[in-house]
Formats: C-alpha cells, structure tokens, sequence
C-alpha cells in the first residue's frame, strides 16, 4: 500500500508540476466533492455483482458459499490486484480465498482463469468495434504509438495463452511432464518436496479441461449470463469516468467514445510494472482525454479525483474488509479450538 500510494503521488505531484498550478488549484476550489460517491459506490456495485456471478457459477457443480464470502472474493481481487505490479495479485488472491474455504483448487481456477479470459475476450470485442476510435486514438499521439501497439499485441497473446491452457491442458501438461525429466524439473523436485508434481499436474489439468468442457457446454446459458455481468461491470466502471469527466470538464464526447477510449487504454497500462498501474493510469488517462477537451486542469483534477474514489478509497475498504475477515476467521478458530 505505501508503495501504491508513493508512486501515484510522485506521479499526480510530476504532473501538476508540468502544468499551471495555479489553473489545478482554480479547478480544485469548484469542486463539489460529493461526486466521489458515484464512482466509488459504482465499483462497490460492481463487488456484488461479482459476488452473484461466482455464486452463480460454483452453483453448477452443486457448490454453495455465504454471500458474504463471495462478496469478499470480489474484494480482495481488488485489494491485491491494486498493489500488486501490473495487477497481477488479484487471481491468485481470489483462488487462494475459495480453497481456503473448502472449494477444490481446480474449480477455484477454473471459475478465476475463465472469468479472466471472459474479460479480455469482451475488451477486445468492444476495442474491434471501436477500432475507428482506436486507430484515431493512436495515431493523435505524438509519442508513445509503438508502446500502445505492443500493449495490444501482449494483451491479445496472454489472452489467447490462457484460453489454449483452458481449452487445450494436455498440451501444456505434455510438456510439463519432460521438463520434470530435465536437470531444473528435478532440482524443482527436490525443493517442492514431491517427485511425481508433475503427475499431479497432468490430473489436475486433465480434471480442468473435464470442468471447463462442462459449464461451457452444458450450461451455456449460464456462462453467457456471467459474461453479461461482466460486460455490465466494465459498463460501471466506464460510467464512473464518465461521469466524473463529464461534470467537471467540457468533454463534449459521448458515453461510448468514453467507453472505447477507456477500454483501449486499459489493454496498455496494466503492463507498466507500478502498483496497479498506480502512476501510470493518472498520466495516461490525463493525457488523452486532455486531447479531447483542451481543458488540461480541468481534466488532471477530474482523473485525480475519479482515481482517488476508485483506487485510493478502495484500497483502505478492502484493507478494513481484509482485516476484518482475518480477525473474525481468527476469532471463530480459536473458539473451535477451546470447545
């Protein structure tokens, strides 16, 4: 957290440097500071919608867990993911908490890895719709094109990675079998404690792809749902720039155009290795749509501001939500223990 919040503050400090302050300041002073409750209770939406979709999914292999437990699923995603370099914390978190729980490590992955896929599978759905926008988008940079062109390559390569692994586990578990077999596989042995890790991954994929093969063919309804949900929850997220954009600056574009330019710049920027993009986001997000309004103070305070409810703020509530999971899980241990 304090290297999340050092590095965005290094960030929103470099650039006000870079602009007049005094237009900054002007801009803070007519600021109504209540519009920080749409964002932030746009991404506290977004947590129970998430918490419908998991309990929706586990439901179809006759899995049940509390409300409240799949309402913390969604938020620690959020916490980890937010102070983890380019988001990458938030799965892992996410899979550990289900089979924490008693949910079996390849339904955990599973529902986690699929969702995953489902999101850069609908970004770039709405990116190649957008494809006008995105080109455009490109082409008014006047420095940084050749980044964002590779951002859009690396984000469609994982994507499709982790759809093969899904789809197509023998693959991967052929070949994790002759690596046991090399000179590191066996060091790795060794250090893992267990010399047939590779056996076991071979089942465990092979017990994955049986999973995946199931909800996606016989309850395709519902994985169509999920997707849906999902699509709603970037919907939320866009609506909170949007509407942050909207009220403080004299962005004349539509909810759409918002939408697109917000979804191409995400394919990028989680791939700069900062604390949930902690920095990154800012700078970007103020550099474009400062193009689109001429208004540079106006827009840095609105990104700043939409930043703060939707990253900041939901750092301390997952933080609080965090601590106070553990203390009660801690809570209900001990009292097993002395009974």
């Amino acid at each position: 957290m304090f290297w999340a919040v050092l590095i965005g503050l290094i960030a929103n400090l470099g650039i006000a440097f870079l602009m007049d302050f005094k237009d900054i300041l002007g801009a803070l002073k007519k600021v109504d500071y209540t519009i920080l409750l749409v964002p932030f209770f746009c991404y506290l939406l977004i947590y129970f919608i998430d918490s419908i979709r998991l309990i929706m999914v586990l439901g179809q292999f006759h899995l049940r867990i509390p409300l409240w437990e799949a309402f913390y699923n969604g938020v620690v995603f959020s916490l980890f993911s937010n102070l983890t370099p380019m988001a990458t914390g938030g799965q892992p978190f996410q899979i550990l908490h289900l089979t924490s729980i008693g949910i079996d490590s390849k339904k955990a992955t599973n529902v986690t890895l699929s969702r995953h896929v489902e999101f850069m599978f609908t970004a770039f759905a709405i990116f190649m719709i957008s494809i006008p926008t995105a080109v455009g988008l490109a082409n008014s940079m006047k420095i940084g094109r050749e980044p964002m062109y590779i951002g859009f390559i690396v984000s469609l390569s994982t994507t499709l990675f982790f759809l093969f692994t899904l789809i197509t586990p023998d693959t991967l578990s052929k070949f994790v079998l002759r690596f046991e077999k090399t000179k590191f596989g066996h060091w790795l042995s060794k250090k893992l404690g267990k010399e047939n890790w590779a056996e076991l991954f071979h089942h465990w994929a092979t017990s994955l792809k049986e999973e995946i093969g199931f909800l996606w063919a016989e309850k395709t309804h519902i994985m169509i749902l999920d997707v849906s949900l999902g699509l709603l929850n970037l919907t939320l997220q866009a609506f909170s720039l949007f509407y942050v954009l909207e009220r403080l600056t004299p962005i004349g574009a539509t909810f759409f155009h918002i939408m697109a330019t917000f979804v191409i710049i995400n394919l990028v920027i989680y791939y700069i290795p900062t604390p949930g993009g902690s920095g990154s986001i800012e700078g970007s997000y103020i550099w474009v749509f400062s193009g689109m309004n001429n208004a540079p103070a106006a827009t840095t305070v609105a990104i700043v501001l939409w930043r703060f409810a939707t990253y900041y703020l939901h750092i301390v509530f997952g933080l609080i939500m965090f601590f106070m999971y553990s203390y009660m899980k801690d809570k209900k241990q001990n009292k097993q223990i002395d009974e």
